[in-house]
């Protein structure tokens, strides 16, 4: 039986990362094995593409940007989504396709049908279940400010982030798959939401 590919998503300072303990909790609860990977940087070229697209000292067109998040997802995708999956693991990635489509289809404005071409070239795999985390903009770069020293994506002004996250809500609106997560509320109540949004999913 394949593994369950699951995805969180979100713009800066959503809480991704701050909500992977409660979604290991109910896989642990459930006895069920994962994997916890990240984009970018999950495949063994990542660490290297991640410094270089993060790097606020790097100047990088749009388009190269974009074809840069790719080439490390597809890395990512032979290496180690692909493999768990067909062992039957669980999968729980960090970022993964949506983000390229709201990062640099939403925020630097390029072709979202170019993205999903190049997606369906590369084979990639579509997740199972999808957690956006969304709060108001303002909020969400406060925190990151707060969090630690901004990276390249972070500083970026706030229309750039407001694009980010119209893409991220009209994907939610079309895709049965995404379930938005109101991460402006406190941690408990946040964790409570991704709690029952993946026992649901894993229930059905």
């Amino acid at each position: 039986m394949k593994g369950k590919f699951i995805t969180l998503e979100g713009i800066e300072g959503s809480g991704k990362s701050t909500n992977l303990e409660s979604i290991k909790s109910v896989l642990d609860q459930k006895k069920i094995e994962y994997v916890i990977t990240r984009e970018p940087g999950g495949g063994p070229l990542g660490s290297h593409l991640r410094k270089l697209l993060l790097d606020k000292e790097h100047s990088i067109s749009p388009s190269v940007e974009m074809l840069l998040m790719m080439a490390d997802r597809k890395d990512h995708v032979d290496n180690l989504i692909n493999p768990n999956l067909n062992k039957g693991i669980c999968v729980i990635s960090d970022r993964y396709l949506d983000s390229t489509i709201a990062y640099q289809g939403g925020g630097r404005q390029l072709d979202a049908d170019l993205i999903n071409s190049l997606s369906v070239t590369l084979k990639l795999p579509t997740p199972d279940l999808t957690l956006l985390f969304d709060l108001p903009v303002d909020v969400a770069l406060q925190r990151a400010a707060e969090r630690s020293e901004l990276d390249r994506f972070e500083r970026e002004p706030k229309d750039f982030h407001s694009r980010i996250r119209d893409s991220y809500l009209e994907l939610a609106s079309n895709n049965h798959r995404i379930k938005t997560v109101d991460s402006s509320k406190d941690t408990k109540l946040v964790s409570k939401q991704v709690e029952k949004y993946l026992s649901e999913f894993l229930n059905a």
